[in-house]
């Protein structure tokens, strides 16, 4: 088999498994009066993030005051539907998880001097992170 071949069947084989591999766990979402409650930890782990990070994007992106604790919950002041915050959620996983260069899931994310960046496992790939405001 010829060089070119063996790296077009790795590639193809790569591509192939790649989705059907990463399937992120839905977060519980709740409503408690006027709050909307995530239980984010489950899905925190999976995707090698952390809790408070996740829940810094939520609530910049809803533009509502939150907390998390120590359980991992995030608690945000106001009544959301679940489809808002699964499609936050995912758009987070989208920005700040997904390589941009190859599309893996296999990332972390790295603090390094005061400049955050997403480092790919799979292909090595760095590049910075823009701040949650």
């Amino acid at each position: 088999m010829e060089y070119d071949e063996m790296l077009e069947k790795v590639l193809k084989e790569k591509k192939g498994g790649k989705g059907e591999r990463f399937m992120p766990p839905e977060p519980d979402v709740g409503q408690v009066g006027q709050k909307t409650v995530i239980n984010a930890e489950e899905l925190a782990k999976y995707i090698n993030r952390p809790v408070v990070h996740i829940a810094k994007y939520l609530m910049h992106e809803l533009t509502a005051p939150g907390q998390v604790d120590e359980s991992g919950k995030i608690t945000i002041g106001g009544r959301f539907s679940r489809r808002i915050v699964l499609e936050k959620i995912n758009n987070y996983i989208k920005e700040y998880v997904i390589c941009k260069q190859d599309g893996s899931p296999d990332t972390q994310m790295l603090k390094i001097d005061n400049n955050t960046v997403i480092k790919c496992l799979a292909c090595g790939a760095e590049y910075p992170v823009g701040r949650i405001k």
